[in-house]
């Protein structure tokens, strides 16, 4: 008995070892022909790595086996054939429909390879596919950045923001550093300054630091738009059983009435009051606004000037709604949100919304 089991298991041995050898002696060009149409060609000594093998097998007997992929690739950036695992996770999900993880991972990849052009394309179907994917428009920020395409990358990141839907608190800080920077690149240093006077705001408590406070003051500096230290102030009670705050202010010169919005995102206006404020957008940007009536998409430009009261601030990123709803309310131009008062310092008290200049922490 103990003979039989003995040969059985040689038996087995030597069948198992004559189905392994083919990654040593076939030609995988040829035998993983239909495999290649879909995810691209390998280099010959990649794909003789026994699990390269295996993992392409797989994916001959299951076209669009997703655990298979990303085996594949897996093995593929370990071999450092990262390109080649980038290639077969991005053509696999234009072929077989999925997984979006899958064009996560080729957009990162491609972005360790500085190939900034290529991960555009492959973050672009990522956007295509999932338009309020938060994750699917930072990527694409980060790679336009690096192709150096950077108003559209200042796009993406501001839905980054806008798409999270958690507290905003949580947002990575990376997110607002990059906007600003891509802001720089352009030579916006002004409008620089909002991302990170927004992340501030957020929780000035620990976030109010010298270090911020300097890459503001640098912007500041080099944009010839320095904020003034003298203290000035402005009073707005609070109305109704909702706190809703409206005020006169200013834009470029042209008066208006105004919500003020410590949770919008932006200065935004109906393009109509736009028109008369002589509020460029040709050319602007197109990103996302969460609404009380839902997400509507406005045009991301800037306004010279935003006066309220005694305060005032210049090159104030702004947002042109696309079309002229009533999400603001009968009489309202817009919103006066982050992109303006996050320039001060903004505390509800007794019935009322107190706004006033910053003083330089001692």
């Amino acid at each position: 008995m103990f003979r039989s089991f003995w040969l059985a298991a040689i038996l087995l041995t030597a069948l198992t070892g004559i189905g392994h050898a083919g990654y040593l002696t076939d030609n995988p060009d040829e035998v993983f022909q239909s495999v290649y149409a879909r995810i691209g060609p390998l280099p010959v000594a990649a794909a003789r790595d026994p699990s390269v093998w295996l993992k392409l097998e797989e994916l001959k007997r299951e076209p669009c086996d997703q655990k298979s992929i990303d085996d594949l690739a897996q093995w593929l950036d370990k071999l450092g054939y990262r390109r080649q695992a980038a290639d077969g996770l991005f053509n696999f999900v234009k072929n077989c429909g999925a997984p979006l993880t899958a064009l996560n991972k080729a957009v990162s990849i491609y972005i360790r390879l500085t190939d900034y052009p290529k991960a555009v394309e492959a973050a672009d179907e990522y956007v295509r596919r999932a338009p309020s994917d938060q994750t699917a428009r930072y990527l694409r920020g980060m790679a336009l950045d690096g192709a150096g395409d950077y108003r559209r990358a200042l796009t993406d990141y501001s839905d980054t923001i806008e798409l999270f839907a958690g507290d905003k608190k949580m947002v990575s800080s990376s997110v607002f550093l990059r906007m600003a920077n891509a802001y720089a690149a352009l030579k916006q240093f002004c409008e620089a300054t909002a991302p990170i006077n927004r992340w501030v705001a957020f929780d000035p408590a620990t976030r109010d630091t010298s270090k911020t406070q300097k890459i503001i003051a640098d912007y500041e500096r080099q944009g010839n738009c320095v904020s003034s230290n003298e203290l000035r102030k402005e009073s707005f009670p609070l109305q109704g059983q909702r706190g809703v705050v409206t005020a006169k202010a200013e834009i470029n010169g042209v008066r208006g009435l105004f919500v003020l919005d410590t949770g919008a995102s932006y200065v935004s206006v109906k393009s109509s009051f736009a028109s008369k404020a002589k509020i460029a957008d040709g050319g602007a940007s197109e990103i996302t606004l969460n609404t009380a009536n839902g997400q509507i998409k406005a045009k991301l430009t800037k306004a010279d000037k935003v006066a309220l009261g005694k305060l005032e601030a210049t090159n104030v990123p702004i947002a042109v709604q696309s079309s002229d709803d009533k999400s603001y309310g009968p009489g309202i131009d817009g919103l006066l949100g982050m992109s303006f008062l996050s320039r001060f310092e903004v505390q509800m008290a007794r019935g009322s919304m107190e706004i006033r200049t910053r003083q330089p922490r001692k």
